[in-house]
């Protein structure tokens, strides 16, 4: 819900009535809250802020402040808590326990799966999945630290989770760690606070209850739970404290948590390339197979990729296609024959597998076809006109000065006023004799061509254009700056295709450069060039050849509006 930049409508102080009124809800909604609790948690000194904000889905949202950090927010007529009041008050409402690697996940606007959910073991006598209502307001927390990471609503009751056999959605998100409700009014994302783990999670090491999906359990002194989860079954692809007290519990980074950062950044890889290649088996529109393993990965398993990040084979543990789709054929998702010396295909799915069972993608982040995203194929019309000028008026009768008329209206009326002042040439009907005013514009009286006329006319009048792409109209003035595609070479002589003006034909950038990055495979970026009017798009490698293409094919762009082509890699002999 807050994973989109959000905008503030108003932001009112509270009066009197309107903060007693506020401690009498919170005492409703959260009634392990004792009476010092709510004090500390609306000091009489501090001022406590009423924000209305509008959410990307223009959903209207009522934010409660203190100290410019939001403690709840109402929605549908509920009180949800920030993650900074449940960092603060942790036992207020019931929680759920995941693996940390699910937080990226969840960062990616999942929504979080009963495989996922740690349970307490059977010695504790705690319920499973504890004792909640459907759509009662939870939140999630880590094996390794109990303070909230992400809050929502259950999707069905403790004894449905139960019936469930652990298979299904667990908790619908509506807040997580590092949103745009976390940074709401330009406040810093402050640190995650460490909490300690969950008190029945100290009770006796779970190693054991709580293996891999499908992995054989190995003894407690040689597994690490957090290392063999897999946690794409776990989650479901959706769309400080207020004071120095929560600052100071924060861990301090340690040399410890630095070296860990490159195998985290690889784990995180993995996770997301397993992720993609679940979310395009089970649920790519366009696969047929058999399919070559190389067009799987283009053609499927990208667009299945959350728009905030960049899958990059590379970046894995497998650094390779092949090893990865190895492993999953070895673990029977998929079947992987050799059709000839060096080229795989996937030729066969198990559809019944655990894995694919388990996943789920809501069906608006699921992969859509081409027509479904773009609504058909998009056709771009550029219209070039010109604005009727003073000098120019006499000869455009009917029209009044700065009226926009195109080339067929300028000959229509230039046609009209030679005849009626019977400036044609009576020896030669291709060329016209210019009088008083079309002498003026032409600056000569002696006879020219009826094209060097019409020429003379338009360079007397200001240009206009208009372009009109899908239900987009856009309209500026001068001429049309064309498409521009260059290729420049950066650090290490590697080459990168430079795209400029795409927004003057109603281009969406940000769409166009995802079209890219899934076509060709290559990383994209976008900046604003000094002196330009328009963002640039750059793309990895030499793709004017595929970029010129998807603009003629697919947005029909005219070709003689588009610039470069000449730039693309020549056809080797």
């Amino acid at each position: 819900m807050f994973k989109k930049p959000i905008k503030v409508k108003s932001n009112n102080q509270s009066k009197g009535t309107e903060r007693r009124n506020f401690k009498d809800s919170l005492q409703k909604a959260f009634p392990k809250l004792t009476e010092n609790e709510l004090n500390e948690l609306l000091p009489k000194k501090e001022a406590l802020n009423i924000l209305k904000v509008v959410t990307h889905s223009e959903l209207i949202i009522i934010v409660y402040t203190v100290q410019k950090r939001p403690i709840v927010f109402e929605l549908n007529g509920k009180l949800f808590p920030t993650i900074f009041l449940l960092w603060k008050f942790p036992n207020i409402i019931h929680a759920f326990t995941t693996h940390q690697q699910v937080m990226s996940f969840i960062s990616s606007g999942a929504d979080l799966m009963l495989p996922g959910v740690i349970t307490p073991p059977s010695h504790t006598n705690l319920p499973r999945f504890g004792s909640v209502r459907e759509n009662e307001i939870v939140y999630v927390n880590l094996t390794n630290n109990k303070a909230a990471v992400a809050v929502g609503t259950a999707s069905q009751s403790s004894g449905a989770m139960v019936l469930e056999n652990s298979r299904g959605k667990c908790v619908n998100i509506v807040h997580f760690y590092g949103d745009h409700l976390c940074t709401l009014e330009g406040m810093p994302n402050l640190p995650l606070v460490n909490l300690g783990s969950p008190e029945w999670l100290k009770m006796k090491s779970y190693d054991d209850d709580f293996p891999a999906l499908g992995s054989t359990p190995k003894p407690q002194s040689d597994v690490n739970v957090e290392k063999v989860i897999n946690e794409e079954d776990i989650v479901e692809n959706n769309d400080g404290n207020f004071n120095e007290e929560i600052e100071d519990s924060t861990v301090d980074a340690s040399s410890e948590v630095i070296e860990e950062t490159v195998k985290d950044s690889v784990e995180e890889m993995d996770e997301l390339v397993l992720f993609c290649f679940l979310g395009a088996i089970k649920y790519s529109k366009s696969l047929s197979l058999p399919i070559l393993t190389s067009n799987f990965f283009k053609l499927n398993m990208l667009p299945v990729c959350p728009e905030n990040k960049t899958l990059d084979i590379k970046k894995t543990s497998y650094k390779k296609l092949k090893p990865f789709l190895k492993k999953m054929s070895e673990e029977g998702i998929v079947t992987v024959k050799e059709i000839k010396s060096g080229v795989e295909a996937i030729t066969g799915i198990n559809k019944d597998h655990p894995k694919l069972q388990a996943f789920y993608l809501t069906p608006q982040d699921r992969p859509k076809k081409e027509t479904d995203e773009n609504g058909g194929v998009q056709s771009t019309n550029v219209i070039e006109s010109y604005v009727i000028t003073e000098a120019v008026l006499k000869l455009f009768a009917g029209h009044s000065k700065g009226d926009t008329v195109q080339v067929p209206e300028i000959r229509r009326c230039v046609n009209k006023y030679v005849k009626e002042f019977n400036l044609q040439d009576e020896t030669n009907e291709r060329y016209v004799k210019p009088k008083d005013k079309l002498a003026a514009i032409c600056k000569t009286e002696h006879s020219i061509a009826w094209e060097e006329v019409i020429e003379k006319v338009c360079a007397a009048m200001k240009n206009c254009y208009k372009v009109k792409s899908g239900n987009e109209e856009i309209q500026g003035k001068g001429k049309v700056a064309p498409i521009t595609l260059s290729v420049s070479v950066r650090s290490g002589n590697k080459k990168v295709t430079l795209i400029d003006n795409l927004e003057l034909f109603g281009i969406r950038i940000n769409d166009f450069a995802k079209e890219c990055q899934h076509g060709v495979a290559a990383s994209t970026s976008i900046s604003r060039p000094p002196g330009k009017k328009c963002d640039q798009l750059l793309v990895q490698g030499n793709q004017v050849l595929f970029v010129y293409n998807l603009l003629t094919d697919k947005y029909k762009v005219p070709k003689k509006y588009i610039k470069g082509l000449e730039n693309a890699p020549k056809k080797k002999k």
